[in-house]
């Protein structure tokens, strides 16, 4: 375990350690908060090559960017057609940009509606898989490696996305470079601060380390954007994509199946039938005992921590680049 860890948003050390001993992918991991941030910080950092080996289409996803059974891939292009909707509240057509885009599906979701679409992905490989499966442009690389030129998008989505990111700040700061005046960006991320969150400490399901390496506060990402001149318009605490099945795999971990059974039994086949290999019976049949009652308590718990608390499992939020703001001087 190390004593501190450095915040790249702030650039200040912080010992202030809230969850330990987490077990992950390449080691045991902590998490420390910076209190002038109101953010959490996986550490150790994953090395470049860890992070490589991370997101390679084959670990992550699979080659066809599908990582689900088909009933939830289904649920999935619902979601995608509600994200859509909520988008064209504010803007009605024009250009999107999708920051870790992934199989591209949510693109071409837009695509099809008559956007001009245009998506990263941080893996070589997954980009060249969801530009050439939809047609769409596909890039991979670091924000300075970007051909794109200012102010040339209307809206720009990081949908939990961000909490990957090594240099939240910098991103954040490219996106404003790249929103036109009065410009859309949306941002959705785990809330650490949430109830979901304190209630699961380390068996919180959005916790994923080493995956997440900042865990944003709904203070923290907002002051995050604030910092970087855009204006927040709205919140979101509730989805129902993220904050039910956020609570269902929580309850799932407090009670002591092997962590995140359930998600792993739902993704693609060759990924399930893995998961199926390595769990215990005894795991499995706990699971399929319990499930009913706690996805019942899942919606109650998502409902109450977002729509009384104020608190949910995730926020997302709204915000426009302010009018009449230039980054190309």
């Amino acid at each position: 375990m190390k004593n501190k860890a450095l915040c790249k948003i702030c650039g200040s050390e912080t010992d202030d350690l809230i969850i330990s001993s987490i077990a992950g992918e390449f080691d045991t991991y902590d998490v420390f908060y910076c209190r002038g941030c109101a953010v959490g910080i996986t550490t150790p950092v994953p090395t470049a090559e860890e992070l490589k080996k991370l997101y390679t289409v084959g670990s992550y996803r699979e080659k066809t960017g599908k990582r689900f059974i088909p009933f939830v891939e289904n649920f999935i292009l619902y979601f995608r057609h509600k994200r859509k909707n909520r988008i064209k509240k504010y803007i009605k057509t024009g250009r999107i940009l999708d920051i870790g885009c992934g199989r591209g599906l949510f693109l071409n979701v837009m695509k099809e509606d008559g956007w001009e679409v245009a998506g990263v992905e941080f893996d070589e490989a997954a980009a060249s898989n969801a530009a050439s499966y939809y047609g769409i442009e596909v890039i991979s690389g670091e924000p300075q490696t970007w051909r794109f030129a200012p102010a040339s998008f209307d809206v720009i989505t990081l949908n939990h996305v961000l909490e990957h990111i090594p240099n939240p700040k910098e991103l954040i700061q490219a996106c404003h470079r790249l929103l036109k005046s009065s410009g859309l960006l949306i941002i959705a991320v785990p809330n650490l601060d949430g109830i979901q969150s304190k209630a699961g400490r380390k068996n919180w399901f959005h916790l994923d380390v080493p995956y997440h390496l900042y865990h944003f506060s709904d203070k923290g990402i907002s002051s995050l954007l604030t910092a970087v001149s855009f204006n927040i318009d709205r919140k979101r605490h509730f989805d129902l994509e993220y904050s039910p099945f956020g609570w269902l795999q929580t309850l799932l971990n407090i009670t002591g199946v092997q962590r995140n059974m359930l998600y792993e039994l739902l993704k693609a086949p060759r990924r399930w039938k893995s998961a199926l290999i390595a769990a215990r019976l005894q795991d499995i049949i706990l699971t399929a005992l319990v499930v009913p009652l706690y996805t019942s308590l899942s919606m109650v718990f998502s409902l109450f921590e977002s729509f009384v608390a104020g608190r949910g499992g995730i926020v997302e939020l709204y915000a426009l680049k302010a009018e009449g703001q230039d980054d190309t001087k």
